[in-house]
């Protein structure tokens, strides 16, 4: 399978290996493809290592095609330079093992702190030493079966005037099949953050029409929501720690305290599923959405 992604004037192409809560799972033999959706996962906790632990075991049985990580990908203020050791610890360590790659977002603590900033530069040159790393650059976007996937920094986006140009050209093309953006901050989430104001009012209206899923971390639950327009919305931040959820969110169609991680996975007749998973491999729930 061929993944190319595009930033900028800049192509990239790399290979890789191989609607209600109650939706039926898909079976591996109908999956043409799969994906890991994995987010806040960069704490070195016992935590991260159960969910890291799952997944080989979930992927013997599951496609796993790629893995997305949604930000925070190295607690608490990001890398320092590429020869930092959290590479190595707490990715390397515990994901290289799949064999395959992992497309990231930045997050809050990837930047880190007014004392402690983070090397953004070095989790972006961090993928042409790395099999496994994919951080072409800050925003991206690349097509895997004919699903175009559109990776944001949203830490920079609302003040950041390029990257809401080139949003606005992406999600203005004609939508050939699905489109899945992802990024770290939330557009709406059950959470302890609660909504992101400005994906919220700013960028998820651009979604209507536009995008089929918008998949995020931050807060760290998993929960599946919709949009006014419906849009659905994958909150997957749950791959080293859980926190509380409130309850009574009218938007909220599923929402689990639990570490764990989504998969998304496409069938031989184009539709598309979202499940969610705990460390167990417990399946919480699930949806699906249809080629149209």
């Amino acid at each position: 399978m061929k993944i190319t992604a595009f930033f900028g004037l800049l192509i990239l192409s790399a290979a890789v290996a191989p609607a209600a809560p109650a939706a039926p799972a898909a079976t591996a033999s109908s999956e043409d493809l799969g994906v890991l959706v994995l987010g806040d996962t960069g704490k070195g906790t016992a935590g991260q290592q159960q969910v890291a632990d799952a997944l080989p075991e979930f992927c013997r049985t599951r496609r796993c095609d790629f893995a997305i990580l949604l930000g925070d990908n190295f607690y608490n203020s990001g890398v320092k330079s590429l020869n930092d050791p959290k590479f190595k610890t707490r990715f390397e360590d515990l994901y290289a093992k799949l064999g395959i790659e992992f497309w990231a977002v930045l997050g809050n603590h990837d930047y880190g702190f007014a004392l402690s900033r983070g090397n953004i530069q070095a989790q972006i040159d961090y993928t042409r030493l790395s099999s496994s790393w994919r951080m072409p650059t800050r925003y991206y976007s690349f097509t895997a079966h004919g699903i175009e996937f559109i990776g944001l920094d949203t830490v920079a986006l609302p003040r950041d005037s390029r990257q809401q140009e080139w949003l606005s050209r992406q999600l203005q093309k004609p939508k050939v099949g699905h489109r899945v953006v992802f990024g770290h901050f939330p557009v709406h989430s059950s959470g302890q953050h609660g909504d992101t104001p400005y994906m919220r009012d700013t960028i998820a209206p651009q979604f209507c029409g536009q995008a089929d899923v918008y998949m995020s971390g931050h807060d760290h639950h998993l929960e599946h929501l919709k949009t006014d327009c419906g849009v659905h919305l994958v909150l997957s931040g749950a791959g080293a720690e859980s926190r509380e959820v409130s309850q009574g969110n009218p938007r909220s169609l599923f929402a689990a305290s639990k570490i764990g991680f989504s998969y998304l996975s496409r069938t031989a007749g184009s539709e598309l599923n979202v499940q969610y998973f705990d460390a167990q491999l417990n399946r919480l729930a699930g949806f699906s959405l249809d080629k149209n």
